[in-house]
């Protein structure tokens, strides 16, 4: 029997990147995975690959800073699979500018998605896990927040020390409820699409010049940070609350 199995798991933000080998990780140890996106093709990929495997997985377009398209993500995961019990609220953006040149819509932008995006994800899961009698809620935060900051992300930082902030009180809020809530600080897996591999981009950074950043000497593997939100999501974390996981090859501890 798989970890998993009988069970439903929500990614959001899992065109591409962590959201993708999240969602397929699910699956492997026998979820009923929804992949939630704006990006239909990328989605529709990912369910794809999931079935292919063998699977169960449906797309459904959302967008997680709009609190009307969360709250149908939610009611269509019930319709679909009759119940919610594991949700990453994976989706996220950045636009890299030096803190004097941005703009309201730029910082509005990181806002709408890496926030606001996380308070509605979690209001409309709790509901519905309240209504299940329980489950486990991942947020994807970032060591650039509440740990770390980075030049030129400033308006990516501050949305991701919220999420922290975030996800402390609302895990104390529904700890009783048996439903868990934790985040998780990644850095460097080696996942092409996420936000590290835009800085990477953008710094003109090949993969094994990235590697030897890190004290562990490469950069991480997508089974490495699966296994630590998958663990999260599992029973056998039920006593870890409000969180803050770390799974950054040693970058902070640097």
């Amino acid at each position: 029997m798989k970890r998993f199995d009988g069970k439903v798991a929500l990614v959001t933000g899992a065109a591409r990147g962590l959201g993708r080998v999240t969602a397929q990780a699910f699956a492997r140890e026998g979820a009923k995975v929804v992949a939630a996106d704006i990006d239909e093709a990328g989605g529709q990929a990912t369910a794809s690959l999931i079935r292919d495997e063998g699977g169960d997985a449906l797309f459904i377009r959302a967008d997680v800073g709009t609190e009307s398209d969360v709250a149908a993500l939610i009611d269509k995961t019930v319709e679909a699979y009759g119940r919610l019990d594991c949700a990453v609220n994976n989706a996220g953006v950045v636009r890299f500018a030096p803190l004097v040149e941005e703009t309201a819509a730029g910082f509005d932008f990181h806002l709408h998605t890496n926030l606001r995006g996380v308070f509605y994800c979690m209001k409309h899961e709790i509901r519905q896990m309240l209504k299940n009698g329980g489950g486990a809620i991942v947020n994807q935060s970032s060591i650039t927040g509440s740990l770390t900051g980075n030049p030129g992300e400033s308006a990516y930082a501050a949305t991701k020390g919220g999420v922290d902030g975030l996800t402390k009180s609302a895990a104390l809020e529904v700890a009783k409820h048996h439903i868990s809530i934790n985040a998780i600080a990644a850095c460097g897996i080696d996942a092409p699409g996420d936000v590290f591999h835009q800085w990477m981009e953008k710094e003109k950074i090949t993969p094994e010049a990235a590697g030897k950043l890190f004290p562990i000497g490469r950069m991480g593997k997508a089974d490495e940070l699966t296994a630590a939100v998958l663990f999260l999501c599992s029973e056998q974390a039920r006593f870890i609350v409000g969180h803050l996981l770390v799974v950054d090859g040693g970058w902070i501890a640097r």
